[in-house]
């Protein structure tokens, strides 16, 4: 079995149609899914917006918690062979290059779905009729990766313009996809699309990360997978899913030994052995003086704040109820304060910083 991993950045799980969304157009994705199992659930650890980390030191080069206060050690297991592929437009192709060379497992990193982008982009015009035009609705290729207050039409310009990149995105996987399907390889290998990270869309006031913040548009992420001769097509699991779990996914499905890590295999999940890998999920993001920490089940989402830089007041953690508050804008912790306590007290339990306190960073 040959193995294809495809690992984007920024692809927002809100704007894939396999995943709920009913007016961007992703039909390669959706064949995709619809011949492959969906993750409904999976959760990135270590959400990275721009490239920084060699895949050999992440968690799904590790098969462990790559966490600020970790230091996740290489694993002496085989490993893909790693491509950064930065051009959207050429994706597809550049991708059957790439597999012209027979590795046995390629696994590419990109394109990017994060701004700016491409004004002259042909698909954009489908998300921005003629009649827009007396509204001023345009393309907005790059707007600020900051916190930001937005009037209506500027959440639309926005919304509308990363559409079109998503759609251009599953275009670019189509090229790939339907050439591999004519020349009779598809069946032959196991392919699976993910996501680095989502994006944040101004849900909660910022476009990107300008601090830290673990809500759902940036760490839940699409994950499918297509077997070999489309094996199990159509199912979809509902269990919490990492980034932690893919290496040993990969080395179970080329025959290999895997070694003890954090991380599980998925196939326990698609033969249907069983129903989760795990009761929780972690993620944690550091930057610009903030800390934040998520335990994340299949019930709630709790944020932790753990620092904030000087002069800015600590704030306190907050409790979303899953999965019918989607978009995390109804924090419940002061109503169920007793599951938020046993929340944290797990969640700190399990993580570096288990004897710290929410503090300021000086």
């Amino acid at each position: 079995m040959k193995i294809l991993a495809i690992e984007t950045w920024g692809l927002n799980l809100a704007y894939v149609g396999c995943y709920g969304n009913d007016w961007v157009a992703t039909p390669n994705l959706d064949r995709l899914a619809a011949e492959g199992i969906v993750f409904d659930n999976h959760i990135v650890d270590q959400p990275e917006l721009r490239a920084g980390t060699p895949w050999h030191q992440r968690s799904v080069g590790t098969g462990r918690y790559a966490l600020p206060g970790t230091s996740p050690s290489a694993t002496n297991v085989s490993s893909p062979r790693v491509v950064w592929l930065e051009s959207m437009s050429s994706f597809g192709n550049d991708a059957l290059a790439l597999l012209e060379c027979g590795d046995p497992w390629l696994w590419l990193e990109g394109p990017s779905l994060l701004p700016p982008w491409d004004r002259d982009l042909e698909i954009l015009a489908t998300y921005f009729a003629e009649d827009d035009a007396e509204d001023e609705v345009d393309p907005w290729p790059d707007p600020p990766m900051d916190f930001v207050q937005l009037e209506e039409i500027d959440v639309l310009r926005l919304q509308n313009t990363y559409a079109g990149v998503v759609t251009e995105f599953d275009a670019q996987l189509g090229i790939l996809l339907d050439e591999l399907r004519k020349n009779e390889t598809l069946d032959a290998m196991l392919v699976c699309v993910t996501a680095r990270t989502g994006l944040p869309l101004c849900e909660h006031g910022v476009i990107g990360t300008p601090h830290a913040a673990l809500h759902d548009e940036l760490v839940h992420v699409p994950l499918i997978m297509r077997l070999p001769r489309a094996a199990d097509a159509g199912l979809r699991i509902n269990a919490l899913t990492q980034p932690i779990d893919l290496l040993p996914t990969f080395l179970e499905s080329l025959s290999q030994a895997v070694p003890p890590m954090q991380g599980k295999s998925l196939w326990p999940l698609m033969r249907g052995d069983v129903r989760s890998l795990r009761s929780h999920a972690l993620a944690s993001m550091r930057i610009a003086g903030y800390e934040t920490w998520l335990m994340r089940t299949l019930d709630a989402a709790l944020h932790v704040p753990i620092a904030q830089p000087g002069g800015i007041e600590a704030t306190s953690p907050q409790l979303f109820l899953k999965p019918e508050d989607r978009w995390e804008v109804n924090d419940l912790r002061q109503h169920l304060l007793e599951t938020a306590d046993e929340m944290e007290k797990t969640l700190r339990a399990s993580c570096p910083f288990s004897s710290a306190q929410t503090h300021n960073e000086a």
